[in-house]
């Protein structure tokens, strides 16, 4: 019943003459609100946070996923060497993400070998991580809209670690650094 009500309603405004332009609008004016621009803006926005308790040696880090965008909020952040670290991942986007750290200049060695996953028929029950030794710290898929935290020990020896999404064909633009001090 609504749906025959308001179809007519929607095509005489769409068709029909309903909106009359006052005499005294210009067309200048008239292009001028056509041309109207969006007041929202398709920004991801981002509540990145590190937290870290010097007295524990701890650092808590908030790294979310983008929605529909392939990527993680931040690019790099930075760890104390030897620190606990806590990263919570959260996913904020509509599919499966996973995230792992690999040792310094390994990405794409990594990310070849995730691909190469595609051929393993139990892939997905190991979450698309790569069984590599470039592989230092992984979580499960993780996925839409949840939160994942996962707890590890920052490598002892300061440089930049890469991390990504191995999830098929994601490490290639889901990926950062973790630059360990």
């Amino acid at each position: 019943m609504i749906k025959a009500t308001l179809f007519p309603l929607a095509a005489m405004l769409l068709l029909g003459n309903w909106f009359v332009t006052p005499k005294e609008m210009k067309s200048a004016d008239a292009m001028a609100l056509c041309e109207a621009k969006p007041t929202i803006e398709n920004k991801p926005t981002s509540n990145f946070r590190i937290e870290r308790n010097e007295e524990a040696r701890e650092t808590t880090i908030l790294l979310e996923i983008v929605p529909e965008m392939m990527k993680f909020d931040q690019e790099s952040f930075k760890v104390k060497a030897g620190d606990k670290i806590i990263l919570e991942i959260d996913n904020l986007d509509g599919m499966e993400h996973n995230l792992l750290i690999a040792k310094p200049g390994t990405l794409d060695k990594v990310g070849a070998a995730a691909d190469a996953m595609l051929r393993d028929p139990k892939a997905s029950e190991k979450f698309y991580v790569p069984q590599i030794p470039e592989v230092l710290f992984s979580t499960k898929m993780i996925g839409p809209q949840e939160l994942y935290t996962l707890t590890f020990t920052a490598p002892t020896t300061p440089g930049k670690y890469p991390f990504a999404c191995t999830f098929p064909g994601h490490w290639r633009m889901m990926n950062g650094i973790m630059v360990v001090e």
